[in-house]
């Protein structure tokens, strides 16, 4: 028997449900309060309104959206919640690093966060905000695109060769200056950077490594930028 690939399987119906989810992911608290309307998501997902309506109807009825009644805007539910946390209590890393990114944002006075890098996107399944009065927020289920997030270029920078090769594949001079940087971040383990994702804000992290080496999520911490010494 043939072992076809398993591509050959996919639902296209189910395969549009799980990118209106990772749609509405997107939608960062700060831009759309977190909501999307069935118009924006049918441009975005290049799919027509009708179908984008269905695909809400269905999900909302499994309680994976929400639906907001003033704006009829649509948002995540409580079930995509759950799933979320049914990750976190499978996940060995998670459960391992929860004490320590804890103690260190105690230690610290401020917002520490672990990032781990997805489809371009860089995530934060546990992120632990400082107490001082003016802090930088927590960060734990915001997705942010990886270039332009420290934590994002930090863990793309690790990704294998081959990887790298297929983002930068047009080799431009600019393609050549972002490998260039990638492999100093490689190198280095960690960076530095001032104001670059958020206003004021001074973002520092630093790889986490397995045990052969390759890294598997970032530490990062965020703080107010008058608290950062210059030199």
């Amino acid at each position: 028997m043939v072992k076809r690939e398993k591509a050959n399987y996919m639902i296209q119906s189910v395969s549009h449900a799980i990118d209106v989810l990772e749609e509405l992911a997107k939608a960062g608290p700060e831009k759309t309060g977190g909501e999307i309307g069935v118009t924006e998501l049918s441009k975005r997902l290049k799919l027509h309104k009708n179908n984008v309506f269905r695909l809400l109807a269905t999900l909302e009825l499994r309680g994976y959206v929400e639906q907001n009644a003033q704006t009829e805007d649509y948002r995540l539910g409580v079930k995509a919640l759950e799933l979320g946390q049914a990750y976190l209590a499978q996940s060995s890393l998670v459960e391992r690093a929860t004490p320590l990114l804890r103690a260190l944002s105690e230690d610290t006075g401020e917002t520490v966060s672990l990032a781990i890098i997805q489809n371009g996107l860089v995530q934060y399944p546990i992120s632990f905000e400082s107490k001082r009065p003016v802090r930088a927020n927590a960060r734990r289920g915001v997705s942010f695109p990886a270039k332009q997030n420290a934590a994002g270029r930090l863990l793309t920078a690790q990704l294998p060769n081959s990887i790298l090769d297929e983002i930068l594949a047009t080799n431009t001079p600019q393609d050549a200056a972002i490998r260039n940087a990638l492999n100093d971040l490689r190198n280095s383990g960690q960076i530095i950077d001032r104001a670059a994702t958020e206003a004021d804000v001074v973002s520092l992290c630093m790889i986490v490594k397995r045990i052969d080496g390759s890294a598997s999520a970032a530490i990062q911490v965020l703080v107010p930028q008058y608290r950062v010494k210059t030199e």
